[in-house]
């Protein structure tokens, strides 16, 4: 009888990087709402609001619950955590792609800060900063997770 630790189903190893993208993201996801909820906390910038803002949404109420909200913050971060462990599976360059596509998202502040009254001004250099140094710690910890399940290849579930 073969050993299933040795030659793992095809099932198993099609829905590993299913679920290390799902962790992946939500690890970073979370990470990123607890920087900025802290920020926010601690200097009254709205950046916590701005990640959780859903105003522009149609079809949604302008503000929903907390824990709602945050739980549509994780699904975009775990469809971008799926994305990143595709890409660095095929193309290698854990850290350079999860600090790249943290950089890349930080650039919603653009887009996203003129559709709501409650967010920070576009020009608010403070909440500008921290929104990036935050995007930049989701990255950090995409690439962390992404150079983790690299080092996993040798093991036979990767």
């Amino acid at each position: 009888m073969p050993d299933p630790a040795a030659h793992p189903s095809p099932l198993v190893k099609h829905s590993l990087p299913w679920i290390s993208g799902i962790l992946t993201g939500l690890l970073s996801g979370v990470v990123l709402g607890f920087f900025l909820k802290v920020i926010q906390g601690y200097t009254g910038e709205q950046v916590y609001t701005l990640l959780l803002n859903i105003d522009f949404v149609p079809g949604l109420p302008p503000t929903l619950p907390e824990f709602i909200e945050f739980s549509l913050h994780l699904v975009v971060s775990v469809v971008i955590g799926i994305f990143y462990v595709w890409w660095v599976q095929r193309k290698g360059h854990p850290m350079f792609k999860g600090v790249l596509l943290g950089a890349a998202s930080s650039l919603l502040y653009i887009p996203l800060s003129p559709l709501s009254s409650r967010v920070p001004d576009l020009y608010d250099v403070a909440a500008i900063l921290y929104w990036i140094v935050g995007h930049l710690l989701f990255g950090i910890v995409l690439g962390l997770c992404g150079k983790y399940i690299n080092t996993k290849k040798a093991t036979p579930f990767s």
